[in-house]
């Protein structure tokens, strides 16, 4: 004989399990649908035709003339000691730029020839960052991700440094918010450098 008090339970208890996982489910969407605070901000930082270069409200990033992209036959001289370049002839070639972790230290002309594609240059002196962080970062925001490309540079004047073509940062770390912001105003930029349209991928026209 059944029991009519577990009979009254279970009608009850199907259509509040019902509404706890539309509930649920509700949340996940409103997540999925409403962008973060985060989110809100770094807005600001994709470029556009009524503003090209957002880089301009990052606090500390360093702008200079935008070099010429000229292919030559000799190596591009070399900069000063502790700042990779950010622009100016090079070899042809570049580095792969689509979402790579490089274990070694790129060429400043392959480097060079990456940035001009519009891919933002990572690096980091490995005497002062962390392999945990190193990994942490290859794993979660490089690896894969359009117009990015990450290697050590021994002897940076600061832990990390993110280079653009004609732009440079200066971080301490990468949880400064100003490292995403950088990413996200050049990254495959159209309107900062000279041709974005090359591609990143290795193998692609060299021009």
């Amino acid at each position: 004989m059944s029991d009519p008090s577990r009979s009254r339970w279970s009608r009850a208890a199907g259509p509040l399990v019902l509404l706890l996982a539309a509930v649920s489910f509700g949340a996940v969407a409103v997540s999925t649908l409403i962008p973060s605070q985060a989110e809100r901000e770094l807005a600001a930082f994709v470029p556009s035709p009524e503003r090209p270069d957002p880089s301009t409200g990052i606090p500390g990033i360093v702008i200079g003339p935008v070099p010429v992209d000229d292919h030559t036959t000799v190596p591009a001289p070399p900069g000063d000691p502790g700042e990779p370049p950010v622009g100016g002839p090079h070899l042809p070639g570049y580095a792969a730029c689509d979402g790579v972790a490089h274990p070694d230290p790129v060429g400043d002309d392959d480097a060079v020839g990456a940035m001009e594609r519009g891919a933002v240059w990572i690096t980091y002196d490995p005497e002062r960052t962390a392999p945990t962080t190193v990994r942490a970062l290859a794993a979660t925001r490089v690896t894969g991700g359009d117009g990015l490309f990450m290697a050590p540079y021994p002897g940076l004047t600061s832990p990390i440094s993110l280079q653009a073509w004609g732009h440079r940062l200066l971080l301490d770390t990468p949880d400064d918010p100003r490292f995403e912001q950088f990413i996200r105003a050049l990254s495959d930029n159209p309107y900062t450098a000279p041709d974005p349209d090359a591609g990143c991928a290795p193998g692609g026209p060299d021009r």
